[in-house]
């Protein structure tokens, strides 16, 4: 009964803090199965995705991989993610011998988001992402040489990536203006 009425007065409380007011602009959008409400200042105040997880897919004793492996589980739609673009996604990323986790995107209070450019992302995904389309999961197995070669602990990992672009910011060279797509901003590199 005492978790039946703490339940409830949660609940109560979670909508009472969801009906105030503020003077400030507020504004709602929904792209690629997540929901931001961004505040006049830009800020993210709530974010979701409706992607399912990955599972870990365990390890792979004794695997010897000397070259990237992509496979598409999943074709998105629209125009292909390029080199320089900038991306936001959803991922899990594992050791691919031993299974175990290395770092994951999901349940985050951001997304993550990268500039697939040499020397900002591993090359691994530098040259494994482009050609992906918003909506889209690839799963990419990445040879130490391409993965996390500045990070002593994972310089000699194959790494598995499963991962879905969620949205692409088109980067423009600056002083061809046009369309507001990714037009002067600044991506920033999530973790």
């Amino acid at each position: 009964m005492r978790v039946l009425l703490c339940s409830a007065a949660v609940v109560v409380a979670l909508a009472i803090g969801g009906c105030g007011s503020d003077s400030g602009s507020s504004r709602t959008s929904t792209s690629g199965g997540r929901t931001r409400t961004s505040a006049s200042q830009g800020q993210v105040l709530h974010y979701i995705t409706r992607e399912a997880k990955p599972k870990n897919p365990g390890p792979h004793p004794g695997a010897r991989v000397d070259h990237l492996i992509i496979r598409d589980v999943r074709r998105g739609v629209g125009p292909a993610i390029e080199s320089g673009d900038s991306g936001i996604f959803e991922f899990i990323a594992t050791n691919w011998v031993t299974g175990r986790k290395i770092e994951e995107s999901w349940h985050r209070p951001r997304p993550f988001e990268a500039r697939l450019e040499h020397n900002v992302v591993i090359d691994g995904w530098w040259q494994g992402i482009p050609g992906m389309r918003v909506g889209g999961r690839r799963q990419i197995i990445i040879p130490p040489a391409l993965g996390f070669t500045t990070n002593p602990s994972l310089a000699n990992a194959t790494t598995y990536f499963d991962v879905v672009l969620v949205q692409i910011n088109r980067q423009r060279p600056p002083g061809l203006g046009g369309g507001a797509e990714g037009a002067g901003s600044t991506p920033s590199v999530g973790g």
